[in-house]
């Protein structure tokens, strides 16, 4: 398990290794797993900005199309929260970068998949980049409010 801020992190081990730096946590695919998955970021922010501002500011990483982002209603941890899906500007097939958007006890949590460049994982491998850590955020009942 990991843990920032009120989120609680439960993830497989054997699939993804986590680095708990200041105001972030990076998961990496490991083994078998690293051709299917892309590396996922959560990282925690104050929430004075809307999610959609955060998920434009997350997807200046990369070479993504943000003109038209339109979010989609989520649940995290019990949480409603809201996920955005951008295309990349690259001429081969890549996967599209994925940010969710969570607002819990003053804080914006952003859980991300994101390319930096023009290349990523196995766009026909039927795999959502966020699926699996998303499923395992808990928040502590005395931090969500």
């Amino acid at each position: 398990m990991a843990e920032l801020g009120a989120a609680r992190v439960r993830y497989d081990d054997a699939r993804w290794q986590a680095n708990e730096r200041s105001g972030r946590i990076d998961f990496t695919p490991l083994d078998t797993a690293k051709p299917r998955l892309d590396p996922v970021e959560l990282r925690v922010l104050g929430d004075a900005a809307t999610c959609s501002d955060l998920a434009r500011q997350a997807f200046e990483t990369g070479h993504y199309e943000t003109r038209s982002l339109e979010p989609k209603p989520v649940s995290i941890g019990g949480k409603t929260g809201q996920r955005f899906d951008a295309h990349t500007g690259c001429r081969n097939a890549t996967p599209r970068g994925v940010v969710i958007c969570v607002k819990v006890a003053g804080h914006a949590y952003l859980l991300q998949a994101l390319n930096p460049g023009c290349e990523g994982r196995n766009l026909f491998s039927g795999i959502d980049p966020l699926e699996e850590i998303a499923g395992g955020i808990s928040f502590a009942a005395n931090d969500a409010r």
